[in-house]
């Protein structure tokens, strides 16, 4: 037995991390609020607003947010009635201006943009040689938090769109598709996904002579010249055993264990001897 238990573990070198919930069904995911975006001097309001659905609607698709609309929201709304998006939203007074009405909703980040060119041109087509229109839009995006002010994000993003019909508005329409597209590497470049790892699944199982309740620890292992070296970071146990397959639920360093995988190290799994009903050595692998 324990030789098979060495061997096999060894060989089946995998092991996956499974949130206990993700973002889209957690109760406790961020609140993020979009203000009215502001525009400049080339750009109408009418450009403005269909730029700043585009966002709205790439952001909401990602997921991990509760988005407020603050040119819908009942308490955000208010702050601009008689006013223009200048008047409240800018590096200045954003905060000020608004933080009874962030703190009432709750909200985490905050989303401020501009809109700062349209521009339309004709280009060919590059598999037939026919006319297309082209749009090409520019705007800006800030992140802040809420709590202290900090900005923690600023991105400048240029989008084009191409229509085969040579429409202005076929291209424009493009445009807003890209934008919508971008957002999701803007939101995964600058709201970094954070949760806590509670459960956790290894390779192996019942088969292997893995009961409930056996203990595993969790090294990082890094390689200094030739030399394999390793660090206890944490440690699991056995709930749920299976043929093949083994839930295990953190006990202790779950911090930890998420850092070090979400940077792509190599961690290890090894059974801990003391309070393991095999009381043998299991071996496998995180990656």
């Amino acid at each position: 037995m324990e030789n098979r238990l060495k061997t096999t573990l060894g060989i089946v070198a995998s092991l996956f991390i499974a949130f206990s919930a993700s973002a889209q069904d957690d109760p406790s995911r961020e609140t993020v609020i979009v203000n009215p975006f502001t525009h400049s001097g080339a750009v109408n309001t009418a450009v403005t607003n269909n730029v700043r659905a585009a966002v709205l609607s790439g952001i909401s698709a990602r997921g991990r947010f509760h988005i407020v609309d603050a040119m819908t929201d009942g308490i955000m709304s208010q702050l601009y009635n008689g006013r223009s998006a200048e008047e409240v939203v800018n590096d200045a007074n954003w905060k000020t201006e608004s933080e009874a009405a962030y703190k009432a909703l709750g909200a985490d980040k905050l989303i401020i943009g501009q809109v700062n060119n349209l521009s339309y041109s004709t280009t060919k087509s590059v598999l037939d040689g026919s006319n297309m229109a082209q749009a090409d839009v520019t705007f800006s995006l800030k992140v802040y938090n809420i709590a202290d002010g900090a900005m923690i994000a600023s991105e400048d993003i240029a989008v084009m769109g191409l229509d085969a019909n040579n429409t202005r508005d076929g291209a424009f329409n493009d445009a807003m598709s890209d934008i919508t597209t971008r957002m999701t590497k803007f939101v995964d470049d600058h709201f970094k996904f954070e949760t806590y790892i509670l459960e956790l699944y290894i390779s192996g199982g019942s088969e292997m002579g893995v009961e409930r309740r056996t203990r595993f620890k969790v090294f990082s292992e890094r390689t200094v010249g030739t030399r394999a070296m390793r660090s206890e970071i944490g440690t699991i146990v056995a709930q749920e055993v299976s043929e093949g397959v083994t839930m295990c639920e953190v006990s202790r360093g779950g911090d930890v264990i998420k850092e070090k995988f979400n940077n792509g190290e190599t961690l290890i799994v090894v059974l801990d001897r003391q309070g393991t009903p095999t009381g043998e050595v299991l071996r496998g692998f995180i990656r």
